[in-house]
């Protein structure tokens, strides 16, 4: 089975149930699936072949939804862009994955001629509308997208003489990391770990089909994706809302659309609490909350718990993009009692708690997480030396260091890369967010290591507030009477905003860049 045949069983099984919801408009699965059928018409007729790649750069939409379908059902591999990058990363990312065409909507692509330049691999860019004024590389073809669909001659889902070549073994998306550390890597995932993950997330995730989840991930995000995928399988409802950027707004989407269901990163549930009355809303139709996509600190996900209904369940879960996205999950039911805890692997996954030298560690001994399954990643595109760093014979090294209570749930404490060398201690920068961020009135956190000429590495905190916020000598009071002397932070920054990638993740990197500005010292 391919991840398009699940949308083509889902539409043949329910063609008239409503699979997205956008601006107002309502899209049944059967429009999604004669689309998505259409644009693999088109893309088969342009001399895209399986094995191809064809990048997509669409907001969450109609036209994403269509488009990555019909990529996968021409047999090709979809290269998920993010709509927010720069045109020179357009550009990088291109020419890296190879990709032979591009899918496109016009407003994401007013750059086109800027970042198709110097693509040798890339023949054409099918847009909705194109600027006659363009000036595009010698040999790139532009296509009208509704022309080329009208034209290209559509075979039923199911018919024999629609060249669906792709198996589960062949690649079905490159989704590339976020680069918050370095240049973006290609996530290579075939259409047997996008299934796997899917069928493993819905083991322990009750959805049915009358389940409707508002979306604000993007879809080229693994955590976006796998809602897409999971609710296709289940025949559910998308309720796409793409302005996060007016948090009050979304609410009232969630509570007008009657969704069931919310996901989000920390991020986006520390800006609901802080600037919406989200917690203050009775929610009578929301089901459940899932929350991925980095660790949440317990005080807010207590916070939550307390506030919502007992009947509204909270799914704590951890995943990589390695990983298809899901690796972990707390079950509501221990939130409590684990609280802080990623919980136990997912079906199908098995989660080991290592040593460096390959050992499982003892209950509570602090080790590197280690995954396999059928839902880890085939490497990274084009990087075999990165790929193995990772991918060892005994599963996917995650880079984050856990430990593992004598129950077997698993505790998070940071990740490798983030913990802090101060003098001769090693400090977790999770640990030191997470005291701050009991504070009532603090509403995100970020703690990195700087260049310090006697200590190595020295604390310091990025801290956004409320108006209602502690002070510094509060703050730091706070620390003191929790944390050891050398995890205090040494400087506090008080700013209105951390800056994030599209996935709601802080960019500790550019808080290093930044460092050298006067903070708010003790």
């Amino acid at each position: 089975m391919t991840v398009h045949a699940m949308l083509a069983a889902t539409a043949k099984r329910s063609p008239a149930a409503i699979a997205l919801t956008h601006l107002g408009r309502n899209h049944t699965y059967a429009e999604i699936a004669a689309g998505s059928d259409r644009t693999a018409a088109a893309l088969r007729g342009l001399g895209v072949g399986r094995g191809d790649r064809v990048a997509l750069l669409a907001e969450n939409g109609i036209e994403y939804v269509t488009g990555f379908f019909g990529i996968l059902k021409a047999g090709a591999c979809c290269v998920a862009l993010n709509h927010t990058n720069k045109p020179l990363t357009h550009q990088a990312l291109l020419r890296d994955s190879g990709a032979v065409g591009l899918i496109a909507q016009s407003g994401q692509a007013r750059a086109l001629p800027e970042f198709a330049a110097d693509c040798p691999d890339l023949r054409f860019a099918v847009l909705d509308r194109s600027d006659p004024r363009w000036e595009l590389p010698a040999g790139l073809r532009l296509v009208d997208r509704a022309a080329a669909e009208a034209a290209a001659r559509v075979f039923a889902p199911d018919s024999p003489d629609f060249p669906d070549a792709a198996g589960d073994d062949d690649l079905a998306a490159i989704l590339y990391t976020s680069g918050s550390t370095g240049r973006p890597r290609g996530v290579t995932l075939t259409h047997g770990n996008l299934l796997a993950n899917t069928r493993q997330i819905l083991d322990y995730l009750p959805l049915k089909a009358d389940d409707s989840v508002l979306v604000v991930l993007p879809f080229y995000y693994s955590f976006g994706n796998s809602l897409l995928l999971t609710h296709v399988e289940r025949g559910a409802r998308l309720v796409v809302d793409n302005r996060f950027a007016y948090p009050q707004r979304v609410l009232e989407t969630l509570e007008a659309e009657k969704c069931t269901g919310f996901s989000g990163v920390p991020s986006h549930f520390a800006i609901l609490a802080a600037r919406t009355d989200f917690l203050q809303r009775e929610h009578p139709h929301l089901r459940y909350l899932t929350q991925a996509g980095g660790a949440m600190s317990p005080a807010l996900t207590s916070r939550i718990r307390e506030a919502m209904p007992e009947r509204i369940d909270i799914y704590v879960m951890y995943g990589q993009t390695e990983a298809s996205a899901r690796l972990s999950w707390l079950p509501p039911d221990s939130l409590r009692e684990k609280l802080g805890s990623i919980g136990l692997a997912i079906p199908g996954v098995e989660l080991l708690v290592k040593r460096p030298d390959g050992g499982e560690c003892e209950i509570d001994e602090v080790g590197e997480i280690v995954a396999s399954g059928p839902n880890i990643m085939r490497g990274y595109w084009n990087d075999p030396e990165e790929t193995a760093k990772v991918l060892h014979a005994d599963g996917l090294h995650t880079g984050d260091l856990a430990r593992r209570d004598a129950d077997g749930f698993i505790f998070i404490v940071d990740r490798v890369k983030n913990m802090i060398k101060s003098g001769a201690h090693r400090v977790s920068s999770k640990e030191v967010e997470e005291t701050i961020l009991e504070l009532d009135g603090v509403v995100e956190a970020c703690v990195i290591g700087v260049p310090d000429e006697m200590l190595g590495e020295a604390i310091e905190a990025w801290l956004v507030r409320s108006e209602k916020a502690p002070q510094q000598r509060e703050i730091l009071r706070h620390c003191a009477a929790r944390l050891a002397a050398f995890k205090i932070p040494r400087v506090l920054h008080f700013v209105d905003a951390l800056p994030k990638n599209s996935f709601g993740k802080v960019l500790k990197d550019e808080l290093r860049g930044r460092s050298s500005r006067p903070g708010t010292g003790r």
